[in-house]
């Protein structure tokens, strides 16, 4: 309970702030703040960095990111990027009037005739009865996007591709003959946006990708790069199909009024979408991107993606609420689009559009929580973060789970660290598959994406920020 009124209290207070931020922001002001200041650091914006001014003398304007390490090699996952980060601590200058002045709206439709037009195209080559997997990584995370690969091939699936968020991880998969498409000029389309962090940029240009791929009439299964398929998820997507589900997704944690009510958070880090009703979807999910965007509290917090999904997900017609740790598959209607009418939508006429219908998975078999050696007998997945003693003291602290670093509020990219604990901790599972296959190729699983795939003719070129 104790929690539970900081949380409010710290929500009531930062919405405080939203309107004495958005009182003095205007769209024109984008084109007034310079991007690379040639002027020292002020007081105010070293305090709001949690440093001393003589500190904030010697940090960035930006957070920085580097390929190359010393000696001209190639760095280690996160070796390259900036360190220092703490929970109001950053080790480059945050400047409140700069992010305020970027603006707040999606730097492009999700359209698959436009931005999206080489992804659709290459969903619909590597897709198996409408079905894509896909999963979206940048260079630091090539390890683990590899891992997650071997896995997916593993099971027999063909049907899956990456959203390369950088040339260097697209270049690379293209290379080993693994289905890839280079994402990097739309996630830099973001650099506009009030979403000044990359991982922030990342989750978020992610979503309009799936959105894109759902508009070009095929189903999806998102997945983070962390989830590692351990059994057939088929028959779980199949079953949410015949119930006439348009979106299922994992559990996760959630603000104390969604617990309330609906008892569970959304995480869309593993998320299945199927195309049916992309008319309604399209705009369902442009509007979770759009709660990132505009809401001041969420722009401090790198999971924008999932509290945009957790609140809409919140309205819905659900009498009792679930919980996060439920074992049952929990389905809904969502009050989305606005003015639909409950029941079933793919029954109903088109001058009667039915509401959206949203559901969870059971968490035995796609845990978030709890000790993975005492669920793995049921999982389909592992995508577990953390214990939970709530479904026993053996769950409460158990093995092979990353360790925490603390909240990082502001972390740009993760570093080196982050990486290596994360593959210690998948080693101790015995989920790591890298070390026995670090040259895999797409040809071990018959991948066969044809000539003009490996030519990399009409390749989508980078913007960078500046």
């Amino acid at each position: 309970m104790r929690r539970g009124r900081i949380w409010v209290m710290a929500f009531c207070i930062t919405i405080a702030v939203i309107h004495a931020a958005d009182k003095t922001w205007s769209p024109k002001d984008f084109d007034s703040v310079e991007v690379w200041p040639t002027r020292p650091p002020t007081q105010k914006e070293a305090a709001d960095s949690g440093v001393t001014l003589k500190e904030a003398m010697n940090m960035p304007w930006f957070p920085t990111h580097e390929i190359y390490c010393a000696n001209g090699r190639l760095c280690r996952p996160g070796e390259g990027n900036l360190k220092g980060y703490r929970f109001w601590g950053q080790p480059y200058i945050h400047r409140e009037s700069y992010v305020q002045s970027r603006h707040r709206t999606q730097p492009h439709e999700p359209n698959p005739q436009a931005e999206y037009s080489k992804l659709a195209s290459l969903a619909r080559r590597v897709q198996k009865e409408n079905l894509v997997m896909i999963a979206a990584a940048d260079w630091d995370f090539r390890r683990i996007i590899l891992n997650w690969i071997i896995h997916v091939h593993r099971l027999g699936y063909t049907n899956a591709l990456v959203l390369s968020m950088d040339a260097e991880l697209h270049a690379d998969l293209r290379r080993r003959g693994l289905p890839s498409f280079d994402n990097s000029a739309n996630l830099d389309a973001w650099n506009t946006t009030c979403l000044q962090r990359h991982v922030q940029r990342v989750r978020t240009e992610r979503v309009l990708a799936v959105a894109a791929l759902v508009a070009a009439g095929l189903d999806v299964l998102h997945m983070d790069a962390t989830v590692i398929l351990v059994q057939d998820v088929l028959p779980s997507l199949r079953a949410a199909a015949a119930a006439r589900v348009d979106m299922m997704a994992q559990r996760h944690e959630c603000p104390p009024n969604v617990e309330r009510h609906t008892g569970s958070g959304v995480n869309p880090g593993f998320l299945y979408v199927r195309a049916a009703r992309a008319d309604a979807l399209v705009p369902f999910f442009k509007d979770a991107v759009q709660r990132g965007l505009v809401e001041f509290y969420h722009r401090w917090d790198n999971v924008i993606d999932h509290f945009g999904f957790t609140f809409l997900f919140d309205e819905n017609d659900l009498s009792t609420p679930t919980s996060k740790l439920s074992n049952e598959t929990t389905i809904f209607n969502l009050r989305r689009p606005r003015g639909c009418q409950p029941g079933d939508p793919h029954e109903q006429s088109p001058q009667a559009q039915g509401c959206l219908r949203a559901g969870f998975f059971p968490h035995d078999q796609f845990p978030r929580f709890g000790s993975w050696p005492l669920l793995r007998a049921t999982a389909r997945v592992h995508h577990i973060v953390q214990g939970d003693a709530a479904l026993g003291p053996e769950h409460a602290e158990p093995p092979g789970i990353k360790p925490s670093r603390g909240p990082r509020q502001r972390l740009d990219r993760y570093d080196d660290k982050d990486f290596d604990d994360y593959e210690d901790a998948m080693r101790v599972m015995g989920l790591w598959k890298v070390d026995d296959a670090p040259e895999y190729h797409g040809g071990a699983a018959r991948i066969r994406l044809g000539p003009d795939y490996y030519s990399g003719k009409d390749e989508p070129r980078s913007r960078r920020r500046g």
